[in-house]
């Protein structure tokens, strides 16, 4: 590892104190984040680096590991599992194999001794990382290695919230966690949490109350009780200030209270230090609904300000809104058109679900690729590519009535190639694809793990989808005691296989990064010519200039299917060929090292259409140019 800086061991007990000058080298930004691949992560569910004290999951024998006690694991779902900083970094060869280029990392800041906030959004210590994940130090190397390989990281960051750090006081004058929401006046305060989770009147150590000191403000608070009404009133305006959901603590996670400048301040101060002391390349920032449009613009404009001062001229911002109407109305903080502020949208409102019915054949793909249609403002600005990101699976699903991975309950032959193919249509269509962890290995979690003879009520259901890659005590697929960083499963290899392709660094690696899409039309059995429904042949281009990239896609699960596919007659005289850069059924030495003399002939038809005979399996996927 090249200039390695050792960071500050310890962190500073008032922000007043921090430096805000880089340690060591500042690594540059990607000049365009199109032509990344990320890849999002739960540090503690991701790798602890042990893995080779456990065996791989076999898949052939997926009964041998199976948990024992069933109550056990799905109890150890809700705690912390074990993985770490370190874990992260060891695996860096098996994502760089995969095609990642960077890494998202869920927030490793220090969380509450006494609780099991495993997802870290509760922060205690707003300048620490938490120890179970390792050290500032550990951070700080993760970060080096992966630019030493020319990958980037992401580090997920709160600022609308922090954890559970101090009790209100009910009306019998008793500690509580929550209270009923109310908007006037602040509920008092009973005492800070200490590390045993006590009522104290004043922290006494690191572990008790919140840190850095000034975060012990009760007046940054806003004290008005937990969200009952995640969204608004019919009379209500959704972007008011003082709406429930912005106002009120996000379950037990005090809300800060950004009517108090210093607040902001320090926030804004807390996340220029991160970037000081880590290096890295972006935040994710958690909850935007829930911040005032105002809040973020100020949060996000000083966090790029800072990072143009030193050198990080394309700081990724990204932000989560889960509300279509949000979206629309936070659209002024994207991009660079009116200001400097959030950079890219996280698209996980609608488009996961849209994505996920068209690769299964449940929807017509016009509902999907029509998105892209430039007569509408979205269309124009999803096929500018670099200010979305694209999401099939993520940590939290909320786009889903209920928490399931793409995979889950599915009984398809092919359910591995159809997974690496949704996979595959973010990596071949405009935008920034990401990839969430255990989706290469064909994940399947989903609530219906849940047994309600153990645990009668809906609870903590999200943990089944953050199963542990490394095992330990909450695998996935219910299982204990093995690791699955397999990478000859097919997944792997053909996700993979995909993002070679789209990280090559000539004009086709460039057109499928950078291209414009065209929906394809397609016939079958003689009939006309026309945009696919559900369940047949789907295709598109991405064309740059003049290199076309064809993408084919069999969205029937059960049957094979073929069609004649229109391409670009001006590219494709008569008579040539396009050759086949993928094809989802060769074999696992051809997916590494594709073969280059497998064609499809062009014909041209008298009315000038050009077309290509496709014919595909289950699930199957073909790239050509």
């Amino acid at each position: 590892m090249t200039n390695q800086p050792q960071v500050e061991e310890s962190a500073p007990k008032q922000l007043s104190t921090t430096s805000l000058q880089p340690r060591g080298r500042v690594y540059p930004s990607p000049s365009n984040w199109r032509d990344e691949i990320l890849y999002q992560l739960l540090p503690d569910r991701f790798s602890d680096g042990n893995e080779e004290q456990r065996p791989l999951f076999d898949r052939n024998n997926p009964a041998q590991f199976r948990a024992k006690d069933k109550a056990a694991w799905m109890a150890a779902g809700t705690k912390f599992v074990g993985g770490t900083l370190k874990g992260i970094e060891s695996k860096l060869d098996y994502l760089q194999e995969l095609g990642v280029t960077a890494v998202w990392i869920n927030p490793p800041w220090k969380q509450r001794a006494d609780l099991e906030t495993y997802h870290g959004y509760g922060i205690q210590n707003f300048l620490e990382i938490d120890p179970r994940f390792g050290s500032r130090q550990d951070l700080r190397d993760l970060v080096d290695a992966a630019h030493d390989r020319g990958m980037y990281v992401i580090l997920d960051v709160i600022f609308n919230h922090t954890g559970n750090n101090w009790f209100y006081r009910d009306e019998n004058g008793n500690p509580r966690d929550t209270m009923r929401y109310r908007f006037s006046p602040p509920y008092p305060v009973h005492g800070w949490r200490s590390h045993k989770g006590d009522s104290i009147s004043q922290p006494a150590n690191p572990d008790d109350g919140v840190w850095p000191d000034e975060f012990q403000n009760l007046d940054w608070y806003t004290r008005a009780g937990e969200i009952g009404n995640w969204g608004t009133s019919s009379w209500e305006d959704p972007m008011n200030a003082n709406v429930e959901f912005r106002r009120g603590d996000f379950y037990d996670l005090k809300d800060l209270n950004f009517d108090n400048d210093d607040a902001l301040t320090a926030v804004i101060k807390v996340y220029q230090y991160w970037i000081a002391l880590s290096d890295c390349d972006g935040f994710r920032v958690d909850a935007v609904k829930h911040v005032p449009k105002h809040i973020c613009r100020k949060f996000f404009q000083e966090i790029y300000n800072y990072t143009q001062l030193i050198g990080k001229d394309n700081f990724l911002l990204t932000g989560e809104i889960t509300d279509n109407v949000m979206v629309g109305d936070y659209m002024e903080l994207y991009g660079h058109f009116i200001d400097r502020s959030l950079g890219v949208a996280l698209d996980i409102v609608s488009t996961p679900n849209q994505l996920t019915a068209t690769v299964k054949g449940l929807a017509n793909p016009g509902d999907f690729f029509g998105r892209y249609n430039v007569n509408f403002l979205l269309g124009r600005y999803l096929q500018i590519g670099k200010f979305h990101v694209c999401v099939i699976d993520d940590h939290d699903m909320s786009s889903r009535s209920q928490k399931a991975r793409f995979a889950a309950n599915s009984n398809v032959p092919n359910l591995d190639q159809q997974v690496a193919h949704a996979v595959g249509v973010q990596l071949t269509t405009p935008g920034i694809p990401c990839i969430y962890y255990g989706t290469e290995q064909a994940f399947d979690g989903n609530e219906n793990y849940h047994d309600y003879s153990v645990e009668p009520r809906r609870f903590a259901e999200d943990r089944y989808v953050r199963e542990a890659m490394f095992g330990k005590g909450f695998g996935a697929f219910e299982t204990e005691g093995c690791h699955f960083f397999d990478r000859h499963h097919p997944t792997y290899l053909r996700i993979a296989a995909i993002a070679r392709l789209r990280n090559r660094q000539d004009t086709i690696g460039k057109t499928l990064r950078r291209g414009y899409l065209f929906e394809r039309e397609t016939s079958f059995l003689n009939y006309p010519f026309s945009l696919p429904g559900k369940g047949e042949l789907v295709a598109w281009s991405l064309i740059l200039f003049e290199p076309e990239v064809l993408m084919v896609l069999n969205t029937h699960g059960l049957e094979s299917r073929g069609a004649v596919v229109t391409v670009d007659s001006s590219l494709h005289p008569d008579g040539s060929s396009l050759t086949y850069l993928y094809k989802s059924d060769w074999s696992d030495e051809e997916l590494r090292n594709p073969p280059q003399n497998q064609t499809a002939k062009v014909k041209h038809y008298p009315d000038g259409r050009a077309t290509v005979e496709i014919e595909l399996p289950p699930s199957g996927m073909a790239i050509l140019t």
